[in-house]
């Protein structure tokens, strides 16, 4: 079983033995400007895609789980939090797409994660998260790598 790891998007590398693809997605970084780069979808390998938005986090959502994929998201400027609870600690599902799963969840205590430019969290099935949460003033631009199980 996989578990949540937050670090520098320098030492992606290091964690290449939780998932060889690890590899690609830093060469994806190494190679392109994120912070120029136009918003959208990028194919970085055979089972990785960058969704790259830039937005004003706010207050959260609903916490969300996926089933298919693993999340790497990854702070190119500013910053955001990110709450993150065990999936299993939310309650009945709101419905299931192919990518994602919201999960209202009963009260318990999350991780909080401050996402600030240059890092990065990986988060499993098994990490409900909800990302977009203000850290500060300003807009975050974020890469999420969506790393297909």
């Amino acid at each position: 079983e996989k578990a949540m790891i937050c670090d520098t998007v320098d030492n992606l590398r290091k964690y290449a033995g939780v998932d060889p693809r690890f590899n690609a997605i830093a060469d994806f970084v190494e190679r392109n400007d994120l912070a120029a780069i136009a918003d959208g979808s990028y194919e970085v390998c055979d089972g990785v895609k960058a969704n790259i938005s830039t937005y004003e986090p706010g207050s959260g959502g609903d916490f969300e789980a996926h089933r298919e994929y693993h999340d790497l998201q990854y702070a190119i400027t500013g910053g955001e939090t990110i709450e993150v609870i065990p999936t299993r600690f939310g309650a009945e599902s709101k419905g299931y797409t192919p990518d994602r799963e919201f999960v209202p969840v009963r009260k318990c205590e999350c991780t909080s994660i401050a996402l600030e430019a240059g890092y990065f969290a990986f988060l499993t099935p098994e990490d409900a998260h909800r990302p977009c949460i203000r850290l500060h003033d300003g807009k975050i631009k974020k890469a999420v790598f969506k790393i297909k199980i």
